[in-house]
């Protein structure tokens, strides 16, 4: 079972298995609502196998710190992103659009800093913590930016995408990305999976069928789905 937790400015997911797998941790400030997440689905802290975060930015690692303290369980993060964390701050915070010119003040907050138990680069799978699935680098919103595949076609995709704030099951490109070109091979990597559904780390969730419409360069060249354009 996939339980969304909002947070004040992005989400965070419960993954209810074998055992309970916390994606993401919401901006500083978030704390009590993730815990009311966590009691409303009758998970105790100390029950989490693992908190796993999409990559290193203050609104999905900004509670990571006290809830390890809280829950014992461990924290996954790509090795990309383990300077963000180390450090406490977002570091290049690249704005796309207008919009994202004025959003950001707003989402680049420090946040307490730590050192990751679990840091991986190739991904990971994750049966050892009560779950069909699988993490998967898929860079470009940061370097360490990851998605998680579930076997039963849904992913997680932190911020490689959006959701849209206003039309439901419609994906849109995130207000900030330091690597356009690599966020879309990304993309590329996710449609290759064939999802059912995929769930971004901020607004609603969208049918894995919306991907494609992010497979064209500016250029107009269509991505092959190894990767490549053709």
């Amino acid at each position: 079972m996939l339980i969304r937790i909002k947070g004040a400015i992005s989400n965070c997911y419960l993954l209810l298995g074998e055992k309970p797998v916390l994606v993401d941790t919401g901006a500083p400030g978030d704390l009590k609502r993730i815990l009311a997440g966590l009691e409303a689905h009758g998970v105790e802290p100390k029950d989490l196998a693992l908190i796993l975060l999409t990559h290193g930015h203050s609104d999905h690692a900004g509670c990571a710190a006290e809830l390890r303290r809280r829950t014992g369980a461990q924290i996954a993060l790509h090795t990309g992103d383990v300077p963000l964390v180390r450090a406490g701050r977002n570091g290049v915070i690249a704005v796309q659009d207008a919009l994202g010119r004025v959003l950001r003040p707003f989402v680049d907050e420090e946040f307490e800093a730590f050192e990751p138990d679990l840091i991986f680069k190739e991904g990971i799978a994750l049966e050892p913590y009560g779950l069909r699935g699988r993490v998967l680098p898929t860079p470009g919103h940061t370097a360490g930016s990851v998605s998680v595949v579930l076997a039963n076609g849904e992913a997680l995709i932190g911020d490689v995408l959006r959701g849209s704030l206003v039309w439901s099951n419609k994906a849109r490109e995130h207000y900030f990305c330091n690597d356009p070109e690599l966020n879309q091979r990304s993309i590329v990597r996710l449609a290759r999976e064939g999802l059912l559904r995929c769930h971004p780390g901020v607004f609603g969730s969208f049918p894995g069928s919306e991907l494609g419409q992010f497979l064209t360069t500016d250029g107009g060249e269509v991505m092959a789905l190894s990767g490549e354009p053709v």
